[in-house]
């Protein structure tokens, strides 16, 4: 199931996937600009009011009725980085074409809507927002920031990246602070949508089995005029410069949660970068993991321990809950297992389980419209021109020295500790 790139209009772009194993068929739009503090909230709030209302249907109400009628069509949107680029999207999920009467089924349907929702807000005469809508979402936005300061565990995840990337526009929040959000306007957020439909690029994906120069035809007529040149790709890929940077902060926890971000200047389309997706599974990427075997299973010094590799960034970054008693020796220990795989101090057992877990999570891709839609969308944003099969032999290919070989182009950057207080009651997991 290779993709094909199709133009639409003079400067969007067309993911195209050919297949009829799924019930469902997916398309999704996607807007890709510069992460900047001053544009990362208006645009997530953008993508939101897409959903309050539009001219044709203009309440929450009257889209769910008319989604219902589409055989309770699924429209969702997102917000998500590539690199240091802020992607946001819409993505609508509904019934395959054969199971609705064949042709182009309910793509036309669909496409209508998703015109309607980008391109067509319910604006007042005064040519904003409704008021309410925006106090909606922004009491909705407010709620999501406080709930991230609420999960401990992503609290310490995101301040360790902030502390890793410090100045860099991967470190500013996706949703934004809770102190800008009464800033933001109907006027502005009207002028931001203007702006992300005249200046930014839409690239599209589609997944299923209407022919693509349909699919091609439908999304012209509809977005064809749309946007401008895209944004050029940023990604500032580097080894950790200076000085490990440290930071602590405490929380009403019974636990600690301690955070490793490491560095490498390996970027998403150096050949090390499938040997450094395999060392990460080894270190911390599942329950075969070091991390997990040893430092959690043997020694019993935590609660959980895992890894995480951002690709476009080149972060990787590990993450634990222990006893505050055995926060130096847990940090000591994660350290430890990473200087193993460094030393090329990897088992058989390691490898070939990492290697297998890999194997099923990019074949289970073919399992999922989304999970596709997910793939190529991020390659496409970042220009590199890789197909689910392609990756999968590449990473089949990783040998052990190769490992070795990337995990010495990893250094430690930073170290952030959430220390909780030893009289509060045990938090959840």
């Amino acid at each position: 199931m290779e993709p094909l790139f199709l133009p639409i209009g003079r400067y969007g772009k067309l993911i195209y996937m050919s297949t009829d194993r799924f019930k469902s068929e997916l398309l999704s739009l996607t807007y890709t600009v510069p992460l900047l503090a001053e544009t990362a909230q208006m645009n997530a709030m953008v993508m939101a009011l897409s959903r309050r209302g539009t001219v044709s249907f203009p309440t929450q109400a009257a889209i769910n009725r008319h989604l219902d009628e589409m055989y309770s069509t699924a429209i969702s949107t997102s917000n998500r980085r590539v690199g240091d680029m802020q992607c946001i999207s819409v993505t609508a999920d509904f019934l395959g074409a054969r199971y609705v009467g064949g042709g182009r089924g309910l793509l036309p349907e669909v496409v209508s809507l998703l015109r309607e929702l980008i391109r067509a807000p319910r604006f007042d005469d005064k040519g904003q927002y409704l008021s309410a809508y925006v106090e909606g979402e922004k009491q909705v936005l407010t709620d999501a920031i406080r709930a991230a300061i609420n999960n401990p565990r992503g609290y310490a995840l995101t301040h360790g990246q902030r502390l890793l990337c410090k100045g860099e526009p991967y470190a500013l929040s996706l949703i934004g602070e809770e102190d800008t959000v009464q800033g933001l306007t109907p006027a502005d957020l009207a002028a931001r949508h203007k702006s992300l439909m005249g200046e930014v690029a839409p690239v599209f994906c589609y997944v299923g089995a209407t022919p693509a120069a349909e699919v091609a035809a439908l999304l012209t007529e509809a977005f064809g005029d749309l946007g401008g040149n895209a944004a050029p790709y940023r990604a500032d890929v580097h080894a950790h410069l200076g000085e490990v940077r440290r930071a602590e902060e405490e929380m009403p926890l019974s636990q600690g949660k301690l955070v490793l971000g490491f560095r490498t200047d390996i970027r998403a389309d150096d050949p090390l970068a499938p040997a450094l997706v395999l060392m990460n599974e080894i270190y911390g990427g599942s329950p075969a993991s070091k991390l997990f075997m040893n430092v959690r299973e043997k020694m019993s010094l935590c609660y959980h321990c895992s890894s995480a590799y951002h690709l476009y960034k080149g972060l990787l970054v590990a993450n634990c809950g222990m006893k505050l008693a055995n926060r130096t020796v847990a940090e000591e220990q994660m350290l430890a297992q990473f200087e193993d795989i460094k030393r090329g101090n990897i088992t058989k057992t390691e490898l070939e389980a990492a290697a297998l877990a890999l194997a099923n999570s990019y074949r289970s891709a073919y399992d999922s419209p989304a999970v596709l839609s997910r793939f190529y969308t991020a390659r496409a944003v970042a220009g590199v021109p890789e197909t689910v099969e392609s990756w999968r032999e590449k990473l089949a290919r990783v040998t052990r020295n190769e490992i070795v070989e990337a995990a010495g182009r990893v250094d430690l950057g930073a170290v952030f500790f959430l220390k909780g207080t030893e009289d509060a009651e045990e938090d959840d997991e």
